[in-house]
């Protein structure tokens, strides 16, 4: 030990070894100091390593609470209401036309009666052969006579009005007069469609209307009002 003072001694003892030794120190203070830098440097970066992961680990269950928070609930969907049946309507009757008639006890006029109705029907089948006309001088013709309307107003001048025994056609004429019909008919013989018990109807446009009446019910009487109102 008491060499190594002595050579140390003798070290500095000269200008040189003063100035290499003095250098030498400061070079170790420096590396002393650079360590020292180094460690405390090293040891803040572990804390605020530390401190950040701790935030970052502190933090992921709020953002996961804000997201959960923030989302919007899922809407159930509301049933779909089942149609509603819609009640069919019922059918609107329609009217059925109805034909006034009346009958009088002379030809030239009379009483009149309840005028009975009557719906538009076809003809009924011939039974017998065709129209006869029997009228003479001495068997004058029978007349059936009566107004007429067709939908609501009088029948328009040359309308052609015809008579039909159980369906066979016989005599027609035109109207003369607006609202008004007339035709003159006879009756005939077994063989011949307007024989007695025959049914009389009227046929207006091709469409027939049959009266209440027959050959041979009026009584003898040659005069029969029937009123016809077409639909």
């Amino acid at each position: 030990m008491e060499r190594f003072r002595e050579r140390l001694s003798g070290f500095f003892a000269t200008p040189t070894g003063q100035a290499a030794g003095w250098s030498a120190l400061g070079v170790l203070g420096l590396l002393l100091a650079l360590g020292g830098l180094l460690l405390f440097l090293g040891g803040n970066g572990d804390s605020d390593g530390g401190q950040a992961r701790a935030r970052d680990d502190a933090s992921i269950p709020a953002t996961a609470t804000a997201t959960a928070k923030t989302q919007a609930p899922t809407a159930t969907p509301s049933p779909t209401p089942s149609p509603t049946p819609t009640e069919t309507p019922s059918p609107t009757p329609t009217a059925t036309p109805t034909l006034i008639s009346n009958q009088s006890g002379s030809t030239g006029g009379g009483s009149s009666a309840p005028p009975p109705t009557a719906e538009p029907t076809p003809p009924p089948p011939a039974a017998g052969g065709p129209y006869c006309n029997n009228s003479s001088s001495t068997a004058p013709p029978n007349t059936i006579a009566g107004q007429l309307t067709i939908g609501g107003q009088l029948a328009p001048v040359g309308t052609v009005v015809s008579i039909a025994f159980d369906g066979v056609v016989g005599p027609g004429r035109p109207t003369v007069a607006a609202g008004g019909y007339r035709i003159d008919w006879s009756a005939g013989g077994e063989d011949c469609a307007n024989r007695f018990g025959a049914a009389i109807s009227i046929v207006v446009n091709g469409q027939a209307f049959a009266s209440p009446y027959s050959v041979g019910s009026t009584g003898g009487s040659p005069f029969i009002r029937f009123d016809i109102a077409v639909p």
